[in-house]
């Protein structure tokens, strides 16, 4: 019961994007999960453009992932049999998701806020800090694919052990590397409510 109630949620949630990327419309929505900390995490809310396929190096895009709506990073652009593809990963994921076709993006994140009462930023979102955090992202996904490999040759056990430290690590590095702009986000915030500015785009 509690998976059918999940799954018609999510089917109406993606229904709502849909619309909206229809509309074109900029909307602040709540993310769930882990996969993007610590830049996202549990109160930051996320400023969708939808409809935008205006998506470059380092944005955060929207798009289904099976039943599901994901909000993570794009970290590069790749062909296939002559296709252009779209590599994408979350921050704090070790892997990178499922090549995504241009047209299954359903918008870009535009603007972060830590809490309903913080200013908006871009910062971690766009320019050369998103595209430093989609380098660093990207280099740790090949690397996460190329241990994967590596332990094809160990026993069953051991095999699962590595997979778990894997995932550990990632999510340990992502912190590491990433908790400094949280500072800087938060100090960025800090001085614009001084000055009484920031973004101040309303929910749809």
């Amino acid at each position: 019961m509690v998976d059918l109630e999940t799954r018609q949620r999510q089917q109406a949630r993606r229904a709502a994007f849909e619309d909206y990327r229809r509309q074109a419309a900029r909307v602040w929505i709540g993310p769930r999960g882990t996969s993007m900390r610590p830049l996202i995490g549990a109160e930051t809310k996320l400023l969708v453009e939808f409809g935008s396929a205006a998506a470059v190096i380092g944005d955060i895009i929207v798009f289904p992932l099976g039943d599901i709506l994901v909000a993570h990073r794009l970290v590069a652009r790749r062909q296939r049999q002559g296709v252009g593809i779209l590599i994408v990963k979350g921050d704090a994921e070790p892997y990178f998701d499922p090549p995504l076709q241009p047209g299954e993006l359903l918008g870009v994140v535009r603007a972060l806020r830590r809490n309903g009462a913080a200013p908006a930023t871009s910062l971690g979102c766009a320019g050369w800090v998103a595209r430093m955090i989609a380098l660093i992202s990207y280099s740790a996904g090949r690397s996460a694919w190329i241990v994967r490999r590596a332990t094809a040759i160990l026993p069953g056990p051991m095999r699962r052990i590595a997979f778990d430290a894997i995932t550990l690590l990632a999510r340990l590095a992502a912190y590491i590397l990433f908790t400094p702009l949280l500072w800087v986000v938060w100090l960025r915030s800090k001085r614009l409510e001084h000055l009484g500015g920031g973004e101040h785009d309303e929910a749809v």
